[in-house]
């Protein structure tokens, strides 16, 4: 039975409302299904669709269109919908026939917005599984991540009081109840997967809706309320207060499953690592809690305690809890594989083996299910050296699944390793390294089971071969791991360097040649983690040092590190964090051996760093060109003899010149002739900063002309809202402005540079159409990295690394691995501010807003990798700002203070270096994020910014200041153009002098 026309298009309309390119099928499918999740009293129990408030019509479409559901959409229902599949997994991706742009008046007919919101709420709140409940839970919880992060996250972070009371929660108590248990699980596990600081996490929406509900709302679920509100209320206070943990009193009278949750929070406060380390106190109260948590009855535990205190017993003295087996098929796996993972691996295989012939029953042979609780009892033989159990039973499985696209899913890859080291425990290597090598070279599996293979390989080789140096090669599993370690845990990182140092221990002692191999991967290894202090304060890494350090210094005479190979094409180098997640490309970290390491003027470095603040970043234009017409004077006025260009040396001849042309020079009100990029060596910025930065930097431009580019900007973009986009009462269902149009703005900006396009043709305002085409190519792909330029530009990105998300610099200078991202495409990655620009996505990973990152974070990124790359201390820092906070902070208090000050603070106290913060301060707040009137020229708003700078610039601090970063900049630049590096510095913009231009 084909479906109806209005189902299909409602249901269109409904996925459209998710703001995802594409969403998972399984998750309207467990939406219409019913859902195994805890009651109060920690039992398992179903909960039905409508129960959960899933939409009566998609449950009744559902079941009248079970083959859609399957990923059978026909030829009909393609006009709506189609299918992808990706690592067995398939997604449902709304047609452009199916959801046409409509206009407004047409759209609130169709949409209300409330509803859409609520029914795409429930639908995930009831598609997602509640904490141990399932086998697939995390393989559930991964496959619908995205769709937390880009659709839910975002709706539940603009929620206000008002909708709080007026339509947000459901009107029956006991729908209520059951309704917040389930949001705030879904935000615990979002917390837990996420990491705290995720800056999409509402952090403040628990605690607001408690205060607003009433108390007869909280029935039993109040302690459960209360330490999902508190622990929220932790993350977000931690760096003001002391830590008051009310909830560490509320166990009096609880039930099971808000005990449960007390025990599941506590170990997320304290591995997220939330307390500060001045505060001693709550540190010790969490601890002393975590360690005395019990099930509330020893004897007769809940199933939902039991899971708990398995989880956690490797912290707990549980002596006295007597851990029964439930009969509940899921929850007894799951009580087996939580054993295995605390290494009770005999009682763990006790278990597991109970439940296969159930598990095949149930779920079928080529089930997730299977694969996964399999896997883990093959683990468990292995290391009890059953691994004849382990071969008979994976290859049982592995049968039903040979040939099939199963092999990439989690399972899989899985039982494939486990069946590898069933083999390498009986020395069967030349079985197992095919296996190995298997899983390594297919992309489409997972970074972390690549890993595991690849120093499994690592291991197998190293004791099969002859001559050490093959564990070096440029194929070598060494070198697979190095391309894999941004995207693995913590301890994966740890046993790299254990096999690295053994490889290492194994080189002969007396070498001669054949080493560089050696040499390049030391070099890149510690480049990528040699400052991450979980790495380096780890024994392994020691033994690794001191390795190393033999090995190098006997080796020295023989290669030159960083000369030979360097995989600038293929490696795939990324950083590893403190948590063990992962960044995207990270540049490599090579000096400029003719500039950066001279001594003289060009050791003395000068940073500039413009903060976002929407269209408050053009009062930061408006300082700098303040800066840049007192440089002016500075430079026309010299007693060495006047400069009439920032591009100025010894060599350069002018026409004689009258008084009136001089004086008509210094009178202009254009400062285009001096250009910041010369007297900068590191231009960085954030969000709409960024997109200065990089017209001032990457693009070589004056200030007037970075202004000029950002009216061009502002015009195009913020003048043209979406007519569609929600209102402050409703919830948007996509951005507010066009990224397209963003990207397009930011290119005609390119188009209009001097970079881009011959200053002749600009001043005749005329382009051949041959030459407009290719002005327009080379902007929409031009590198944003570039070896040979300066000044270096640095911008700051947040980025979306799967399940955290933290801030990213993207570099113009000296990539190990070459970064493909072009220019507008690194704007677009700055600037794209939640619910007013959809992410990019490059390079497989999701870029937004670097406003997510504070002006003290951009100071301090900017400030470490300056020094990252020099050892020394930038001799002149200027951040330039708006006095706002970051996304998520209020602008007052610890911003300012805590913040801002303190990074200034510690500047000037680092030797040498002068530190200067200008910034128009808090009458700038008063202007929206993306205000622009009239729409059409957004002239009132610049004038409101212009008068708001020049008051500001009209205090006898901020010229003294102005004027002490212009003599600095004027004296290292007149220094500079002494050498001989300083006309390849310069060149870039080869620039007429005005005076010689007028005097022709």
């Amino acid at each position: 039975m084909e479906a109806s026309e209005e189902g299909l298009f409602k249901f269109s309309q409904l996925l459209r409302s998710f703001s995802c390119e594409q969403v998972p099928i399984d998750l309207f499918v467990r939406a219409c299904e019913p859902k195994v999740t805890w009651s109060s009293t920690g039992e398992i129990i179903e909960r039905l669709p409508l129960e959960a408030g899933v939409p009566e019509w998609l449950v009744d479409f559902y079941r009248a269109n079970r083959a859609i559901f399957q990923g059978k959409v026909s030829e009909t229902h393609r006009s709506y919908l189609e299918t992808s599949v990706r690592a067995s997994v398939t997604y449902f991706r709304v047609t452009n026939e199916g959801h046409p742009d409509l206009e407004p008046d047409q759209d609130i007919l169709i949409i209300d917005e409330r509803v859409v919101s609520l029914e795409r709420l429930a639908i995930t709140l009831q598609a997602f599984p509640s904490i141990n409940t399932e086998i697939i839970g995390e393989e559930m919880r991964d496959r619908f991540m995205d769709v937390v992060k880009t659709s839910i996250l975002p709706l539940l972070s603009v929620i206000t009081d008002a909708d709080i009371e007026d339509w947000f929660l459901p009107r029956n108590l006991k729908v209520r109840e059951d309704y917040l248990s389930s949001l705030f699980e879904l935000l615990y596990q979002a917390a837990d997967i996420l990491g705290v600081d995720y800056p999409a996490l509402p952090l403040s929406l628990p605690r607001r809706i408690l205060t607003l509900i009433t108390a007869e709302t909280l029935n039993s679920c109040g302690t459960l309320f209360s330490v999902i509100s508190e622990t929220f209320d932790t993350f977000q206070s931690r760096s003001h207060m002391q830590l008051e943990l009310g909830f560490l009193s509320l166990r009096v009278n609880t039930d099971e499953r808000s005990n449960a949750m007390l025990g599941y929070t506590l170990s997320l406060l304290l591995s997220s690592k939330v307390i500060p380390a001045r505060d001693k106190t709550s540190d010790n109260r969490l601890t002393e809690a975590l360690s005395s948590w019990r099930p509330l009855s020893q004897i007769n535990p809940s199933p939902m305690e039991t899971l708990v205190a398995t989880s956690l017993c490797c912290q707990l003295k549980l002596g006295a809890v007597q851990i029964s087996l439930t009969t509940a098929l899921d929850t007894k796996a799951l009580h087996g594989l939580l054993l295995a993972r605390r290494k009770q691996y005999k009682e763990a295989t006790r278990i597991l083996e109970s439940t296969i012939k159930d598990i095949i029953s149930q779920y079928g042979r080529t089930s997730i299910q299977l694969g996964i609780v399999t896997a883990e009892l093959a683990n468990c033989y292995n290391i009890l050296r059953q691994e004849e159990k382990a071969e008979v039973c994976l290859k049982t499985t592995l049968e039903s699944r040979k040939g099939s696209s199963l092999m990439l899913r989690r399972d899989g890859a899985y039982l494939s390793l486990a069946l590898a080291d069933s083999l390498i425990g009986r020395a069967r290597y030349n079985e197992a390294l095919p296996i190995l090598q298997s899983i390594i070279e297919n992309s489409d599996i997972l970074a972390t089971p690549r890993m595991m293979s690849a120093l499994r390989l690592a291991k197998c080789q190293r004791r099969l071969r002859k001559d050490p140096h093959e564990a070096f090669e440029q194929d070598s599993a060494l070198w697979a791991g190095f391309e894999l370690l941004a995207h693995v845990p913590g301890v994966l990182t740890t046993e790299y360097i254990e096999e690295l140092a053994c490889s290492i221990s194994e080189m002969p002692r007396v070498q001669v040649g054949q080493s560089q191999n050696v040499l390049e991967l030391m070099e890149v290894v510690n480049r990528v983690l040699g400052k991450v202090s979980s790495v380096t304060d780890s024994p392994s890494w020691e033994w690794y040092a001191e390795l190393q350090q033999e090995y190098s210094g006997r080796d020295t005479g023989h290669a030159k590190p960083g000369k030979g190979r360097r995989k600038e094409e293929d490696a795939k180098i990324k950083d590893v964090d403190d948590d063990g997640t992962q960044d995207p490309p990270r540049p490599s970290l090579q000096i400029d051996e003719d500039i950066a390491n001279d001594a003289g003027p060009w050791s003395e470095r000068l940073v500039l760093a413009l903060d976002g603040g929407g269209v408050c970043a053009l009062s930061s234009l408006l300082i700098l060109k303040r800066l840049m017409r007192r440089i002016r004077q500075l430079e026309i006025s010299h007693p060495d003899g006047p400069a009439y260009l920032s591009g100025s040396h010894a060599g350069m001849r002018h026409t004689e010149h009258n008084m009136d042309m001089l004086k008509g020079l210094l009178d202009s009100d254009r400062v285009d002739e001096f250009l910041p990029c010369h007297y900068f060596d590191y231009v960085a910025g954030t969000s709409t900063g960024g997109l200065s930065s990089i017209m001032l930097g990457t693009l070589r431009m004056s200030s007037d002309e970075a202004i000029d580019g950002f009216v061009h900007f502002g015009n195009a973009v913020f003048g043209h809202p979406r007519l569609f986009h929600g209102a402050p009462a409703s919830i948007p269902l996509r951005a507010k402005y066009s990224s397209a149009k963003a990207s397009e703005a930011f290119q005609s900006v390119m188009m209009n540079s001097k970079r881009k396009v011959g200053e002749e043709s600009l001043r005749a305002g005329v382009l051949l159409e041959y030459e407009a085409f290719r002005y327009k190519y080379i902007t929409e792909t031009e590198p944003f990295m570039d070896d040979d330029r300066y000044p270096r530009t640095m911008i700051i990105s947040y980025v979306d690394k799967g399940y955290v998300a933290r801030d990213y610099i993207w570099k113009s200078y000296d990539y190990l691995e070459r970064n493909s991202a072009t220019i507008w495409e690194v704007a677009c990655a700055t600037s794209a501010r939640p619910f007013y620009f959809d992410a990019i996505e490059i390079g497989g990973f999701r870029y937004f807003d670097g406003g997510l990152v504070a002006a003290y974070d951009l100071l301090k990124l900017t400030l470490r990798e300056v020094y990252f790359q020099h050892a020394v201390s930038p001799s002149v820092l200027v951040s330039i700002g708006t006095d706002l906070p970051s996304e998520g902070q209020e602008p007052s208090g610890p911003y300012k203070e805590e913040g801002t000050r303190s990074w200034f603070t510690d500047a000037r106290f680092m030797e040498g270096v002068h530190a200067y913060r200008l910034d128009a301060g808090q009458s700038l707040l008063t202007i929206p994020f993306d205000d622009w009137r009239p729409i059409n020229t957004g002239n009132s708003t610049i004038q409101e910014i212009t008068d708001i700078t020049d008051d500001y610039l009209r205090l006898e601090e901020v010229r003294d200041s102005i004027d002490n970063i212009a003599k600095e900049a004027v004296r290292i630049r007149r220094a500079r153009a002494k050498t001989k590096q300083w006309e390849a510095f310069a060149a870039d913009v080869v620039s007429v002098c005005p005076l010689c231009r007028l005097s022709k």
